[in-house]
């Protein structure tokens, strides 16, 4: 076995036990806070993987609820498996037609149009209730029987599932590909690389994991509405959660997700009622100004100035 696919493995495990080892637990709030931490991790992957093209998005809700609803109303038709895989490829279908439009702005008119199609999904879902019963909502069929430690266990393989996904991501066939589309899409073109459709293939791919991490949501409980999945809470959560934990990572999401959870829940329970919003901010930014490269890029900084001593230790494998 290599040492790169060593190391990936390790991650994938380091990622995977301690989730399992929460839902074997007799713990209900742990697993129900792993359960957020979990999801909120796959989707924040999914912003990653297209955010190394340069593209960066404000529209993520809008596949997180499509992959909600679509897997909900196709489940009952196809069955559990088919419905979620035929939901999980509507985003990736959704995606492809709105990159081929979309993917040729840059920067902030790329935002601004992510974020004008989510609010545009969220309106067509209201608008529509007769195929998505509008405001009140859908109800889909629970994960795992509604069994919170069982569910916890599914969530965590389709995490794992995201991050391998994301790994593929990061390899030697697309990283290099991606790196010069992000610094000098120009050169990239002029270079020979297909820079339009390998924009169009991340972010099908980002829109796709995006679903499965609003499929996992929605499976929850039974219910769902409108307010719950096209909030502007998850576009902007998986920006948040990458820059913390890490760009450009596959372990960087996970960590933000693990540390933004943990921060929330400290900042809740010492200042309370609506203010703990404020100083949980507060500390996002300052984490951000103080570490620009995110925690696991700091990590990396540490690793490689204790490298640089003399006697230090071998390298040791790169973080994912």
């Amino acid at each position: 076995m290599s040492a790169g696919l060593a190391t990936r493995l390790g991650i994938y495990a380091l990622i995977a036990a301690p989730l399992l080892l929460i839902a074997v637990s007799d713990r209900p709030f742990l697993v129900q806070v792993a359960i957020g931490t979990a999801i909120s991790a796959i989707l924040a992957l999914a912003w990653d993987i297209l955010s190394r093209t340069g593209q960066v998005s404000l529209g993520h809700a809008a596949f997180f609820g499509i992959g909600g609803y679509g897997s909900a109303l196709l489940t009952p038709v196809l069955g559990m498996v088919l419905g979620w895989i035929a939901g999980i490829l509507l985003c990736g279908i959704v995606a492809v037609l709105l990159g081929a439009v979309t993917l040729r702005l840059r920067r902030l008119y790329f935002t601004i149009a992510t974020l004008s199609f989510s609010l545009s999904i969220q309106v067509f879902i209201l608008v529509t209730p007769g195929l998505t019963g509008g405001s009140t909502g859908i109800m889909p069929p629970v994960i795992a029987g509604g069994a919170p430690p069982q569910q916890l266990m599914f969530i965590t393989a389709c995490l794992v599932g995201a991050a391998i996904v994301s790994d593929i991501f990061l390899g030697r066939l697309f990283r290099p590909a991606f790196f010069i589309i992000r610094n000098n899409p120009d050169l990239a073109a002029a270079s020979g690389v297909p820079v339009t459709r390998l924009k169009i293939l991340a972010f099908a791919v980002s829109g796709m994991v995006a679903g499965l991490a609003g499929a996992c949501y929605c499976g929850l409980y039974g219910y769902v509405i409108p307010d719950d999945v096209f909030t502007t809470n998850w576009n902007v959560l998986p920006l948040a959660v990458t820059i913390l934990g890490g760009m450009d990572t596959t372990l960087g999401p996970v960590v933000g997700a693990v540390v933004l959870r943990l921060l929330e829940e400290v900042a809740r329970h010492f200042v309370g009622g609506v203010g703990y919003q404020v100083v949980y901010g507060a500390v996002i930014i300052l984490f951000i100004v103080g570490m620009p490269e995110g925690l696991v890029g700091f990590a990396r900084r540490l690793l490689r100035r204790s490298e640089a001593r003399p006697g230090a230790a071998p390298a040791k494998p790169r973080l994912a």
